[in-house]
Parts: structure tokens; C-alpha cells; sequence
């Protein structure tokens, strides 16, 4: 912009001095010759009045030019910074609510251990029944806020991309059937049977640990959504379709309302407040599921049906094998 500038400027001070120039002219002109008026002169001497609209010319085309490669970068600027200032009040009003969000969710076991502790240090823990029990709650809630603290540690990782991610190609079946393995001890208690419908060679390109991550995160958000009274089932599913790869995770748990869909994937939301702090729930395995998914340039889509189950799947680009 600073070449622009000086070139624009370097136009219209010549085109300014020439001007200047036979201005002078003319006044020599007219003073040599008294008994031609200034009017007349200008008649006469047609290459003074050709050489004048020349000059203004220029200068007008050169104010253009200097309008359009200096006033409007300028402008775009000034929206740019404009743009920016609203996307960092929005950005601040996130983070706000985040920590608000935070400082909640810590709060509430927090406060219950507090409670309990307090409750053993005047007496309670002469009862062994009742010491037990509230030791049996405390562990609980540590427990909670063990994987609150985790969950809020990742996702700032995620976000902030502070550790660097090694990227190879990933067999989606292998990885699956391994994570599996060790999650079906959880699922076997809640009496829910995980299921697999995985399709061979099927490779993507990502971090393999931020993959099985969020893979994780969506099969414990079944579990943890499925129907207690009945026997629940999980099934784990992948396909290839042209240059995609489809994961799916389908459950026949509760269901989500449409009306959730939207929101399901912001920070702390949840659908069933009570089903989600029994189950152990942070509310931030579906938040850090999307961002693990813009990592890896893939969609994350659902549809649920009330009363009959959900699915979840995740769109990736296929790496050739």
C-alpha cells in the first residue's frame, strides 16, 4: 500500500506541476502581449487550453486510482477489524459461558462432598452402615469431577491444538474391535450387548488416538442413553461409499427429540439432565466428538426417534489402501 500511495502521489504532483507550469506560462504570455486579454489568450492558443483539460484530467484519473488501490483496501480494512471485534466479543461471551458452565458443574459435587465429609466429621463415622455409604458417594463424585476436569482438559487441547498430532493412515475395523474390547465390561453391566458390522480395508487418515477418542465418547453416550428396563443393544457399523467412509453408532435406547438435534453438540447440554449426572456424564462428549471431527475435515450428523433409538454417524474422507 505504501507503493500505491507513492505512486499515486509521485501522478498527481506531476501532473500538478506541469499544470503550474504553463500557468506560468500563460502569465508571461499575457504580460508580453497587454493587449491581448487572459480570456483571449486562451482562444488563441489552443495547446494552452488542450494541455490544461489534459492536466485536470489526469489529476481526476489519478485521484481515482488513488481512491480505488488506497481508500477501498482501507475500507475492507476497517470492515475486517469491524468483523473481527464482533467475532471477539462473541468468542469472550463463549469462553464466559464456559467458565460459568465450568465453575457450575464443579461446584456441584464439590459441594456434596463437603457435605458428606462434614457429615462424617460430626459423628457419622461412628455408624458404619451410614460411613460407608457416604464414602461410597464421595468416591462418586471424585470420580465425576476426575473425568470433568479430563473432559475440560481435552477439549482446550483440541481447541487450542497445543500438542502436536501424529497422522498415519488408520484401518477403522482394527481400531474399532480393539476400543470395543475394552468398553464391553462397561456395556456387559448396564446389561447392554455391543454389536459390529465393519467392513474390511476401510482407511482414513487422522490421529489414531483422537479417533478412537471420539468414537469412544459416542458409544458411551449410548450406553449411557439406553433403556435400563429392557435388554439394550449397541451396533457399531462402517461402510465405504465412493471416496467416504460412513461410521455409524446406532443404539435402541430412549431417543432424542428433534427439538434437542441443534444443541446436542455444545458444551454441557444436555438432553436428560438427571439420566446423564446418574450415568456419570460431564455433557462434553459430544462437544469434544465435533471437534475431534473438524480435525479430521469429517460431518457428524444424528437421527433419533422417541422410544425407539438413536444414531450417530461420522462421515470421513477415505484414504486409499
Amino acid at each position: 500500500m505504501k507503493k500505491r500511495f507513492l505512486m499515486a502521489s509521485v501522478g498527481i504532483t506531476a501532473c500538478n506541476v506541469v499544470l503550474l507550469l504553463f500557468v506560468m506560462a500563460y502569465f508571461v504570455s499575457i504580460e508580453s502581449n497587454t493587449h491581448d486579454s487572459a480570456f483571449s489568450f486562451m482562444l488563441n492558443n489552443k495547446y494552452f487550453g488542450i494541455t490544461m483539460v489534459i492536466c485536470v484530467l489526469c489529476s481526476g484519473i489519478f485521484s481515482l486510482f488513488m481512491y480505488n488501490q488506497i481508500m477501498k483496501p482501507v475500507h475492507k480494512l476497517q470492515e475486517q477489524m469491524v468483523k473481527t471485534t464482533e467475532e471477539n466479543k462473541k468468542a469472550e461471551q463463549i469462553r464466559s459461558e464456559f467458565v460459568a458452565n465450568v465453575t457450575h458443574e464443579l461446584k456441584t459435587p464439590l459441594t456434596s462432598i463437603s457435605g458428606f465429609i462434614e457429615t462424617l466429621q460430626d459423628g457419622a463415622a461412628e455408624n458404619p452402615e451410614i460411613r460407608n455409604k457416604f464414602i461410597d458417594i464421595i468416591a462418586i463424585e471424585t470420580s465425576r469431577l476426575e473425568r470433568l476436569i479430563e473432559d475440560v482438559l481435552v477439549l482446550s487441547d483440541i481447541e487450542n491444538k497445543r500438542a502436536p498430532l501424529d497422522i498415519a493412515k488408520i484401518d477403522t475395523k482394527d481400531s474399532l474391535i480393539k476400543m470395543i474390547s475394552t468398553m464391553e465390561p462397561l456395556a456387559n453391566s448396564k446389561n447392554i450387548k455391543i454389536e459390529t458390522k465393519l467392513a474390511n480395508q476401510c482407511f482414513i487418515e487422522g490421529n489414531v488416538d483422537r479417533f478412537i477418542q471420539m468414537m469412544m465418547n459416542l458409544i458411551e453416550n449410548a450406553i449411557k442413553y439406553s433403556k435400563e428396563d429392557q435388554k439394550g443393544k449397541i451396533l457399531v457399523s462402517s461402510f465405504m461409499d465412493n471416496d467416504k467412509v460412513y461410521i455409524e453408532v446406532t443404539d435402541n435406547g430412549i431417543g432424542i427429540s428433534e427439538e434437542h438435534f441443534d444443541r446436542l453438540f455444545e458444551r454441557f447440554y444436555r438432553v436428560d439432565k438427571s439420566r446423564t449426572k446418574k450415568g456419570g456424564g460431564t455433557g462434553l462428549g459430544l462437544s469434544i466428538v465435533k471437534h475431534i471431527a473438524f480435525l479430521f475435515n469429517a460431518e457428524v450428523s444424528v437421527k433419533s426417534t422417541l422410544g425407539e433409538g438413536t444414531t450417530f454417524t461420522v462421515i470421513f474422507n477415505r484414504k486409499e489402501d
